[in-house]
């Protein structure tokens, strides 16, 4: 990768993601229109009372979590069910059918595939994944075209070499 500073390492990512549920069957998101990925922790301080005010002298983080943010327009049945928190059963008739709320929870792998063509490229694998309902559908649209918003958090996964992540993102170098 270029040194900074370099034009080469502007960046305007474009991508898609796809989402295995456990025990299914990987599937592709469709357009994304927004992709965030958000790391949070918990700091502590630790004051020292002495010598005529307090001061900070030590500082620990903890609760490490992350959330993997998208907002999708293409309403499928599948996208929607994730976001009202359902699985999606086909009917007799051909017509798909989402149970709102009939999940408590929804789990799987996340994959980003960075596919941009100015900047380098962003490849994101989270294995281990747990959707929450976070966002509202609106089935009339009078402006701009619907949207659905599904957040994931992000779970720590412990490996073979002992070391605990929430997932892994690789980056290739722009050519």
């Amino acid at each position: 990768m270029a040194d900074s500073p370099s034009t080469t390492n502007y960046f305007q990512g474009t991508g898609y993601a796809k989402f295995t549920p456990t025990d299914g069957v990987e599937r592709d998101f469709g357009n994304i229109v927004e992709c965030e990925i958000t790391p949070a922790q918990d700091k502590l301080e630790h004051k020292k009372n002495r010598g005529g005010s307090k001061r900070v002298d030590y500082t620990q983080f903890n609760n490490q979590s992350a959330q993997f943010r998208i907002v999708l327009d293409e309403i499928t049945a599948d996208n929607l069910g994730l976001a009202l928190m359902s699985d999606v059963v086909v009917n007799t008739d051909g017509t798909k059918s989402i149970r709102i709320m009939s999940k408590s929870v929804i789990t799987g792998s996340l994959e980003f595939i960075g596919d941009n063509d100015v900047g380098n490229k962003v490849h994101g694998y989270f294995p281990s994944v747990s959707f929450s309902p976070t966002g509202s559908f609106s089935p009339i649209e009078d402006t701009d075209f619907g949207q659905i918003e599904l957040t994931a958090d992000l779970l720590a996964v412990t490996y073979t070499d002992g070391i605990t992540d929430f997932g892994q993102m690789v980056v290739t170098e722009a050519s």
